[in-house]
């Protein structure tokens, strides 16, 4: 299931990205003990499995941001602002949730 695909800004090239709001009913839920942040783990378009760390953002509310291991995956794709990410969420009986992040330069097809 796809969860959202964005364009990437300049501070999210640079710092951590920014999940879109109608995202957050698909991720697990803030509580106890990852009541402020919370591991996903994500598999890239090249297999290799990233360590997100997604917590709550600044200023409070229900704005989510990845930071952790978000800019060593930008520039290992040496992704710039305006190329795309593409964020699924695929859901298996026997290994559970898997979450995948796919890539699109300007003109390239989306790789996943």
């Amino acid at each position: 299931m796809q969860l959202f695909v964005k364009a990437l800004t300049t501070i999210e090239v640079e710092r951590r990205l920014v999940l879109p709001r109608e995202s957050l009913p698909a991720l697990p839920r803030f509580e106890g003990s990852h009541e402020h942040g919370i591991t996903l783990q994500v598999k890239d378009d090249a297999g290799n499995l990233r360590n997100f760390r997604c917590k709550k953002g600044y200023g409070g509310g229900d704005k989510l941001v990845i930071e952790t291991d978000w800019i060593l995956f930008v520039k290992s794709k040496k992704l710039r602002s305006g190329d795309v990410v593409a964020f699924y969420k695929d859901d298996d009986r026997v290994s559970g949730t898997l979450y995948r992040i796919g890539v699109k330069r300007r003109n390239d097809k989306l790789g996943l």
